[in-house]
């Protein structure tokens, strides 16, 4: 009786005329060729995520107003910048051409020191 236990230990199970062994390995292919595809996917996801959320130049300078080429409603979007100010601007670029800096809008009738300085960062030329 001993002897009978020791063999069916040793004998690996078989399974609709396969071994178990060779069930398992085939499984564990299977599982391994699936690892690789998601493994791939994600791989690629992730980088689609991660461009994603890398600041763009266009985005991190969207919220800029170009003094040389914005419209009124452009103008109008800085702070203290109403209709009358936003037209005193293209006036002074009509009559003296391009900005070359701008700190030059504080040249524009209206446009102080203050109000340069609360909008000098949203300003780009």
């Amino acid at each position: 009786m001993w002897s009978t236990a020791q063999n069916v230990q040793s004998r690996p199970a078989q399974v609709s005329g396969h071994s178990y062994d060779q069930n398992y390995l085939k499984w564990k292919a299977q599982q391994a060729a699936q690892d690789q595809r998601l493994s791939v996917t994600q791989t690629a996801s992730s980088s689609e995520a991660h461009y994603l959320a890398r600041p763009t130049q266009q985005s991190a300078h969207s919220n800029q107003v170009r003094l040389n080429s914005a419209s009124l409603e452009q103008l109008q979007q800085l702070s203290g910048v109403g209709m009358k100010k936003a037209q005193a601007i293209v006036e002074y670029r009509k009559q003296n051409g391009k900005f070359q800096s701008i700190e030059e809008l504080q040249q524009v009738k209206g446009i102080g020191p203050a109000l340069f300085a609360k909008n000098k960062h949203k300003l780009a030329l």
